[in-house]
């Protein structure tokens, strides 16, 4: 009997549509009289005029001739529009950016309206100031408080909405150019190692005059000198507001600042009104392993069929073994820079395993090859790690912002005088990440980078959400451990990571916003593990290394999680009383995912095992090859042909599409649900789980109670367009379940220096009636993004009439900055009813004829 086929199904052209009004708003804030701002701010203001006065004392003797300026932080609480279009009217008074406050303690006289006790939410307005502009800002606040409803010069009303939700104004501080960087704790580790330097990233405030950059940039460099020091590198990429240097100071100077406040408040370096951050180097290492007893070998199977083509995925990695049997001539190495001179072939550990599941998946699956070339572009390279560690590292004397892009561009527009070496390329792996920068509020330089790209090129971006190697301390006495059942201790792992969320959180550059951010599930293929070891989660649950969410302003992230093997833990035998304190056992033997790995005395066919969330986005974007074929034989078979400008969006949306929390739920219900509102919980646990696992089998085909359709269209702000989905005649009036699923991806162009960083805001509303009820992910969540995905689901037994349709509407508006251009958009919705059915439905042949009738070919009339 001849298989029946279900491709997957094209809607016809949308047709425009009235955009959808949002509803809704922030409360109500209650501010604090004018007097009280008064009598708080004006000493304020008094304190900055004699800092700046200071520093014009200490910049006297300075060669550079340069002005004495200082960045002031005005803390807002609630709503304020449009002050940094009032910031440009104020001579010497220069934007440079915003940064979102949260859970701030309600005092000063502001308060929520209807709740006193909650704690509030509010905004950093950053400007740099010269002397002049501060006084204009005094004299302005001085207007307002003598008569609140004066008038202010024309475009400088803004300021009055300033000073009214103005909770202080100060300068930004020694403390703030550290926090939560980790730059003490990687000197003070440097320190203890005996290096003779400290190495460190700045970044500067992004000033849009050249002049005044430059007078930044010599500056800072000047105060390096002074510290014995030099500057290895320096970029500045005013599409993302960066300006970022790599400086070096003797270590001399840095051994009193490690535990000393006050002199870390009298340290130059850490004085500089051009500093925005000071990090440690975001290099990105990975541990080069070695040794031979853990090694197995490649299978020897007939050869699999050579990839034919141009490359689709392109690899930002270590430098692969080229000749390795599974890996030779299916890699398309572009190495510019030379790094393969520093590599020995046994160095080339993790872009050979990498390169390996992209191209073989786990090779205990035994799945097929991939159909085209890999694009690789070497951007790490071998060496010695302060602490005596053999890595794979980004470049120390190379600023990582810096080489992505010179990478990216290389890919699509050329270098120099050389073209495009893959203009081909949809999507962009990098399993890599900062471990000295974790998401916390602000948007990464690194993944500004991404999302800027992105939009510029047309291309995916898939980053693995980064590892978390800590200690696990579970509520369980330390005889006790072993004595558990899998689910209890399931559920004792996952409380108390969740516990140390703090401190697993997304690693930069996995808060883009554009891309699609991997997380690592607890499976793999390779068999039962040891009986020594412990095995702490259920299989197919997120990995205990793996980071999680959310994203920027509460998007959801990680977006979907992958394979990346099952990791192992051992009890520390030093766990205190009533504790057990379990550690991860870091090994290249059985369980995880089978790679390749380069072996000794020159055998290139050697594998070993391997986990983590490197692992998870090097198999997502494999699976993106395999969706882009998809594309391609609908191109091919389709009257209504997908264009390739839409392949990106369509390729973010596909590879979403087919995620749901239906087997990852139950343990995390199970250890954190019990003092949770079921809405409450549904919001709380996004974070651990995104929007779910994937099961791409079901996006690539369809079944006969099964359909999926795409869509895609462009739209300009306050634009919007429909889609329709005619319904199964044999659904009507049936008592069945049935599951709508939608999912929207899109490219939003960014503002960097604002808030609202996301310019374009696409949605589809609500599709109708049935399905009416909401899984997984919150709805709100779900919107925070440039992804929408949601799953609907019903049972209720609806009566319509043969014709009848769900409308699916979308939307664009802008965020907050200008769309320039329409913004591309992939839509894909299934509709679905359970296969064991004693009649069964056909969903799949009654859509399709709807569809087919409404798509008719143009009729030749020469």
């Amino acid at each position: 009997m001849a298989q029946i086929d279900y491709p997957i199904l094209v809607f016809p052209t949308a047709a425009s549509a009235e955009r959808t009004k949002r509803s809704g708003g922030p409360g109500r804030l209650l501010l604090p009289t004018v007097d009280a701002q008064g009598r708080r701010v004006v000493p304020q203001f008094q304190r900055l005029q004699d800092a700046l006065d200071r520093k014009r004392a200490n910049l006297q003797a300075n060669s550079l001739g340069i002005t004495p300026e200082q960045v002031l932080v005005l803390e807002t609480l609630g709503r304020v529009e449009n002050f940094f279009r009032a910031v440009e009217r104020i001579d010497g008074l220069e934007w440079l950016g915003e940064l979102e406050r949260d859970n701030i303690v309600p005092g000063d006289g502001f308060e929520d309206a209807e709740d006193a006790e909650k704690n509030l939410t509010g905004r950093f307005f950053l400007t740099m100031s010269d002397g002049r502009a501060l006084s204009e800002l005094r004299s302005l606040f001085n207007r307002w408080r003598r008569d609140p409803k004066a008038k202010f010069p024309l475009g400088l009303a803004p300021i009055k909405e300033v000073f009214k939700h103005l909770r202080a104004i100060r300068p930004w501080s020694v403390e703030d150019r550290l926090a939560e960087t980790g730059l003490l704790e990687d000197w003070r580790d440097r320190l203890a190692f005996g290096q003779a330097a400290v190495l460190f990233e700045a970044e500067l405030w992004y000033r849009h005059d050249k002049k005044r950059r430059q007078d930044a940039s010599d500056y800072f460099r000047q105060v390096i000198a002074d510290l014995d020091g030099d500057t290895l590198s320096e970029c500045v990429l005013g599409e993302v507001a960066y300006h970022g240097l790599l400086g070096r100071i003797a270590i001399k100077h840095v051994r009193d600042l490690i535990d000393q406040a006050q002199a870390r408040a009298e340290f130059e370096l850490f004085r500089c009104e051009d500093v925005m951050f000071l990090r440690p180097t975001g290099q990105c290492g990975f541990p080069i392993e070695g040794g031979s007893e853990n090694l197995s070998f490649a299978d020897a199977r007939p050869p699999k069929p050579s990839p034919q083509g141009d490359p689709v995925v392109a690899l930002l990695d270590g430098l692969p073994l080229t000749g390795h049997s599974l890996l030779s001539g299916r890699l398309a190495v572009d190495d510019p820079d030379g790094f393969e001179e520093s590599y020995q072939v046994a160095e080339r550990s993790h872009g050979t395993a990498m390169a390996s599941l992209i191209c073989h998946s786990d090779l205990d699956a035994q799945e097929e090859a991939l159909g085209k070339p890999l694009y690789v572009r070497p951007i790490m390279q071998p060496r010695r790690s302060f602490d005596a560690q053999f890595i794979e590292a980004i470049p120390e004397q190379t600023l990582p912002v810096d080489l992505l892009h010179r990478a990216v561009v290389r890919m699509f527009e050329g270098e120099g005088e050389e073209p495009p070496v893959s203009p081909g390329v949809r999507v962009i792996n990098l399993s890599i990440g900062d471990p000295a920068r974790q998401f916390v509020r602000e948007m990464s330089a690194w993944a500004r980078l991404l999302d800027w790209l992105s939009c510029k090129y047309n291309v995916l971006f898939v980053v693995s959400a980064g590892n978390h190697n800590r200690d696990i301390s579970v509520d369980v006495p330390h005889q006790g451990i072993r004595a558990l059942g899998k689910r209890e201790l399931s559920q004792k792992v996952i409380s108390a990571v969740a516990d140390d969320t703090r401190n697993r959180r997304l690693l930069s550059p996995a808060e883009t916003l554009n891309g699609i951010t991997v997380g690592a599930l607890h499976t793999d293929f390779s068999g039962p593990p040891p009986t020594h070891s412990i095995d702490p989660i259920n299989l197919g649950a997120p990995s205990v290394l793996s980071a999680h969410g959310l994203g920027y302003r509460g998007a959801i992230k990680p977006d979907i999680y992958m394979p990346g093997g099952r990791q192992l833990l051992r009890q520390h035998p030093a766990s205190p009383k009533g504790t057990a304190i379990l550690q991860s056992i870091w090994s290249t033997e059985r369980p995880g995912q089978r790679v390749a790995r380069p072996g000794l005395a020159g055998a290139l066919n050697a594998t070993q095992y391997t986990q983590g969330t490197s692992n998870a986005a090097a198999l997502c974007s494999r699976q993106a090859c395999f969706l882009f074929e998809l594309l391609e034989s609908i191109r091919d078979s389709s009257r209504e042909a997908v264009p390739r400008e839409f392949d990106a969006v369509l390729l973010k949306a596909l590879l979403v599409h087919g995620s749901s929390w239906d087997e990852m739920l139950s343990p995390y219900r199970d250890a954190l649900a019990s003092d949770r509102k079921p809405a409450d919980f549904r919001k709380y646990v996004a974070r651990f789980l995104g929007y779910g696992r994937p099961n791409f089998e079901r996006v690539r085909t369809g079944a006969e109670q099964r359909v999926t359709v795409l869509g895609f269209g462009s739209l300009a702000d306050g634009e919007a367009v429909e889609f329709t989905l005619p319904l199964p005649p044999s659904l009507s009036s049936v008592n069945v379940a049935r599951r709508l699923v939608v999912t929207l991806a899109w490219f939003s162009p960014i503002q960097s220096q604002r808030q609202a960083y996301r310019v374009a805001h696409l949605w589809f509303g609500v599709p109708g009636f049935i399905a009416r009820n909401r899984c997984n992910a919150n709805h709100n969540a779900a919107q925070r993004g440039t992804l929408q995905h949601e799953i609907f689901e019903g049972s209720d037994a609806v009566a319509y009439q043969d014709g009848q349709e769900i409308i699916i509407k979308v939307n664009c508006r802008s965020d907050g900055g200008e769309i320039l251009q329409p913004v591309r958009f992939g839509l894909v919705v299934t509709l679905e009813v359970p296969e064991e059915q004693m009649f069964p439905i056909p969903v799949y042949e009654e859509v399709r004829d709807r569809i087919a009738v409404r798509v008719r070919p143009s009729v030749n009339t020469s």
